[in-house]
């Protein structure tokens, strides 16, 4: 598999249809702003090898496909929402009951296999998911979204290390940039606050600064990333 190759041209198409397309931009930025849902709609559009990038029109459209993208994701969060119950609801019913002090909430251990059991799951989620939302944009059925025999049959054909491997990669291409941007993010605002003295004020700056950089740059992140998927993806059937 060509990894750079896919690195190389997910970069061309977020820089040719977004970065260097200040209005299509603007719009992402307000499909974002909208609870994110017309983004999703148009991460699936992405997902469906629309070369080059679709233009964000359509809204109602993007809104629908949208919704259901995220209701193919709560479904999969289940599970990490039942282990999560398992492991912490004793826990804030107590806080929220008033029947645990403070010695008892700095005793609390969660019980370890859950925890494992929980991080494994969600591991296993995050590994499967991308195929699901792009088999569910390519398809439009939700029962495909949840055909397991075909996305591990999909995973199969673009070969387990090379997806595993693809996965790691665009980890670190994507985060290792907004890592970056947060430590810029936390130098600033702890310059900042010496400035002002720790003022409220200055508080409220920074955590203004590092939302209003986390919505100018999620359009970027987003379809880069979803057209590198998109391209591993295409990887098992070099036909389509």
């Amino acid at each position: 598999m060509d990894f750079s190759n896919m690195l190389g041209d997910a970069f061309a198409y977020t820089r040719e249809g977004v970065f260097g397309n200040t209005n299509r931009w603007l719009k992402l930025i307000l499909a974002i702003l909208c609870l994110g849902l017309p983004f999703n709609g148009y991460i699936m559009r992405v997902y469906r090898g629309v070369q080059p990038a679709p233009d964000v029109d359509q809204w109602g459209t993007l809104f629908i496909d949208g919704l259901k993208l995220l209701v193919v994701g709560i479904v999969y969060a289940i599970p990490l929402l039942i282990l999560w119950v398992l492991i912490y609801g004793t826990l804030f019913l107590a806080i929220f009951s008033g029947s645990i002090n403070e010695t008892a909430m700095a005793a609390y251990a969660p019980n370890v296999f859950l925890m494992l059991l929980f991080y494994i799951v969600e591991i296993v989620v995050a590994v499967f998911l991308p195929i699901v939302y792009i088999r569910f944009a390519r398809t439009g059925t939700f029962s495909e979204a949840f055909n397991f025999s075909a996305v591990m049959e999909t995973i199969g054909k673009i070969g387990w290390l090379n997806y595993i491997v693809a996965l790691v990669l665009i980890s670190l291409v994507v985060g290792i940039p907004v890592f970056i941007l947060i430590i810029g993010v936390m130098l600033v605002a702890g310059a900042t606050l010496l400035l002002l003295n720790g003022g409220f004020a200055g508080l409220l700056f920074c955590m203004g600064l590092g939302i209003l950089l986390l919505i100018l740059l999620s359009p970027l992140f987003g379809v880069f990333q979803a057209r590198y998927m998109t391209r591993v993806y295409d990887s098992a059937d070099p036909a389509a």
